[in-house]
């Protein structure tokens, strides 16, 4: 990943590893995170960064906090120092 990414576009990245390592499938975060009706799609449509990348809200990222048992801020500060190290952000 390049270090030119936006910080939306690591974080995904991020949640998405996290995701692949705990017990959940994509398919059932989404669900979790986004609701049951569309959530595996609005999902994909997140993770997407070629053809139709979807926004976060703020509201979305605090419950995929909620969903990975953790607290948005910890889950923010963790990722920044991980993205640092991996060399995805600058500063």
């Amino acid at each position: 990943m390049e270090t030119t990414d936006s910080f939306e576009r690591v974080f995904i990245t991020l949640i998405a590893e996290r995701v692949e390592a705990s017990p959940l499938s994509h398919s059932e975060f989404g669900r979790r995170v986004f609701g049951a009706s569309s959530g595996i799609r609005l999902w994909r449509s997140c993770r997407d960064f070629e053809k139709r990348h979807r926004k976060l809200t703020l509201d979305e990222a605090y419950r995929m906090a909620i969903v990975l048992d953790t607290d948005l801020p910890t889950m923010l500060w963790n990722m920044v120092c991980e993205a640092k190290a991996r060399g995805m952000l600058q500063g």
